[in-house]
């Protein structure tokens, strides 16, 4: 599994990236640009995010703006619905 946090907060992504570590590859990224460009990364690499964890208020692009993004990046690369990204 491969996990992208998403957090302006240095302890919060440190926290997650504890919590999630066990489980897979964890990245980081601190705001939506970051997220959006970390995300368009890894599809065009073969090796997607299975889970995002994104912070709602972010300096640059904020986290509804990143999801709104990430979700049209979907779309244009005919991601299934089943197929996408969880987002939390």
């Amino acid at each position: 599994m491969r996990f992208l946090v998403v957090d302006d907060d240095f302890e919060t992504r440190l926290l997650m990236q504890r919590l999630l570590r066990p489980y897979g590859e964890v990245d980081v990224a601190t705001d939506g640009e970051e997220c959006v460009a970390a995300f368009s990364r890894a599809h065009k690499d073969g090796e997607p995010y299975t889970l995002i964890t994104l912070d709602i208020l972010m300096p640059n692009v904020d986290g509804q703006q990143a999801l709104r993004e990430i979700r049209e990046i979907e779309k244009e690369l005919g991601i299934a619905t089943e197929q996408q990204a969880r987002v939390i």
